[in-house]
């Protein structure tokens, strides 16, 4: 029983540790908020529903700590601060088109979980996965 939770407990410091493990292989060992950077990231999913819309909703993170895109109806900015597996979101300003339909009920979800610290990892597939407790946005890298 010792060694089994040793063995898990191993691997979980393992795992916060070296981070970005994306299906067992290092990223090259960039930390991981390094990988985010100066990168664009279409969102895809949010919660299980797929999200199509005819402009997509993007996020963009600069080391700076500003982070800015397009919100499915709006363009947006503000501030994160990123660790290997937390981003806090600071104040986010945006401009001021009203949109009704699913590209405003989108942005009004996005906004949501743009406020406070919420978790972030990538998935098997390399995709970035940023959550709560409640809600979960799945993000590709823009080619």
């Amino acid at each position: 029983m010792r060694n089994v939770l040793f063995s898990i407990v191993t691997t979980l410091v393992l795992f916060f540790v070296e981070g970005c493990a994306v299906g067992n292989i290092q990223q090259n060992h960039v930390p991981c908020e390094e990988q985010l950077y100066d990168t664009t990231w279409r969102l895809e999913m949010y919660d299980n529903e797929t999200i199509t819309l005819k402009y997509p909703a993007t996020i963009r993170f600069e080391k700076s700590g500003r982070i800015s895109g397009f919100s499915g109806c709006n363009q947006y900015f503000g501030k994160s601060e990123l660790t290997s597996t937390t981003i806090s979101f600071g104040p986010i300003g945006s401009t001021r088109k009203y949109c009704m339909g699913p590209q405003g009920d989108l942005e009004r979800k996005l906004f949501t979980m743009f406020h406070g610290t919420k978790w972030w990892n990538f998935d098997e597939e390399g995709h970035l996965q940023i959550f709560d407790d409640e809600h979960r946005l799945i993000f590709s890298k823009e080619q």
